[in-house]
């Protein structure tokens, strides 16, 4: 049997289509199982079933006949999961959702969650994108932060769980590295909202694990 990930085994890529929504899920529920909601949410099949029909478009690499990874990009945004005001867009601005993807941990540490964002990137074309990740959950947020995203938020949400918003806007000017920053540790949640409710960005993570180094792009007084 050839070893997941060798030369001999690399995924296949393609779209994946409403017939593939039992091995959607299934991955899904594989790849969260032990975590808990404060890192992640659990998706219904219906709301897989809704992207796989037209509410988006779901990139998904094959090995051996199964599906070991797939990635999200949802365009039917509801109103309430808008967030063009607070990135500073505007009202018709074109808006994407990397809303969600899944490894199965056989494939991880492979480099498939970046290559995952890369290539919804690609699919976006000149469209801003955004997503969310739970602080805790470092190994997402790094990867968005490594494809050019930003935090610009810190939101609570699904049940009142910590999440950083963070998007990629090609319209906007990403902060001088010569602005002011500040590392800020993942236990101190209260003072990175407070810096991004004043317009600071989430750029990079800190030297100290956990940490994110925060950033002011706007001109000092």
């Amino acid at each position: 049997m050839n070893t997941p990930g060798t030369a001999h085994d690399t995924p296949a890529w393609r779209e994946l289509a409403p017939a593939d929504l039992a091995a959607m899920h299934a991955l899904h529920l594989l790849s969260i199982q032990g975590l808990p909601a404060q890192l992640v949410k659990q998706e219904s099949t219906e709301f897989f079933a809704s992207l796989l029909a037209g509410r988006g478009r779901v990139t998904g690499g094959w090995a051996q006949g199964k599906l070991i990874a797939y990635g999200v990009l949802q365009n039917d945004l509801l109103a309430h999961d808008n967030p063009r005001a607070a990135l500073g867009l505007a009202p018709d601005a074109p808006l994407l959702k990397l809303a969600g993807a899944a490894v199965d941990p056989a494939w991880r540490q492979r480099g498939l969650q970046r290559l995952l964002i890369e290539r919804r990137m690609a699919m976006a074309g000149t469209a801003s994108l955004f997503s969310t990740a739970a602080p805790g959950n470092a190994g997402s947020w790094h990867n968005l932060l490594a494809c050019g995203f930003a935090v610009h938020a810190l939101e609570y949400r699904y049940g009142g769980h910590a999440r950083y918003l963070l998007a990629y806007a090609p319209s906007q000017a990403q902060p001088p590295a010569t602005a002011p920053t500040q590392e800020l540790a993942l236990s101190d949640l209260e003072r990175q909202h407070a810096l991004l409710e004043q317009g600071w960005w989430g750029v990079a993570p800190g030297q100290a694990p956990g940490s994110l180094l925060l950033r002011n792009p706007l001109p000092g007084p």
